[in-house]
């Protein structure tokens, strides 16, 4: 019987962990994105051009304004942690559905003055779809990041 009991207890444990580090992962992952959107400002800035972060359904990829179109940074688009990660996006206060391809336009926009576009990005991980943390610039030159519920 105590052997039960002990299995059980360690069970559970190890659940209490793997719940832990998963929500641990969202957060590295989520606060990694929020440093490189911070990062791409700074950016427009210092070089005096936009940038910018397109996202599709499963992936992401960086971008900057070289007129007369948006060219794709690979070397920054492997920066972002993009692996078994969900988003739901919202624009200027609403949803913005994602299609299965890019479009060559970006969603998040940091112009050369340092202004970002207003979004909401939620993260999700795939193998906790419960919990979220999100990412938003609610004023034109910060961007926050905090649990959602």
């Amino acid at each position: 019987m105590v052997i039960v009991i002990i299995g059980i207890m360690a069970a559970v444990g190890v659940g209490l962990v793997n719940s832990q580090s998963s929500e641990r992962q969202l957060q590295q992952k989520a606060q990694q994105w929020q440093q490189m959107l911070s990062y791409l400002c700074q950016q427009a800035v210092l070089n005096n051009r936009a940038y910018g972060v397109e996202l599709s359904q499963l992936s992401a990829q960086v971008m900057v304004y070289e007129q007369p179109q948006w060219r794709v940074l690979e070397q920054w688009t492997h920066a972002l942690a993009t692996e078994d990660l969900l988003w739901q996006l919202e624009l200027a206060g609403r949803p913005s559905p994602l299609s299965a391809e890019f479009e060559s336009l970006p969603h998040l926009v940091c112009f050369s003055d340092g202004q970002i576009n207003p979004f909401t990005l939620r993260l999700q991980l795939s193998q906790l779809p419960n919990v979220s943390y999100q990412i938003s610039a609610e004023t034109p030159w910060e961007i926050t990041g905090a649990w959602h519920e």
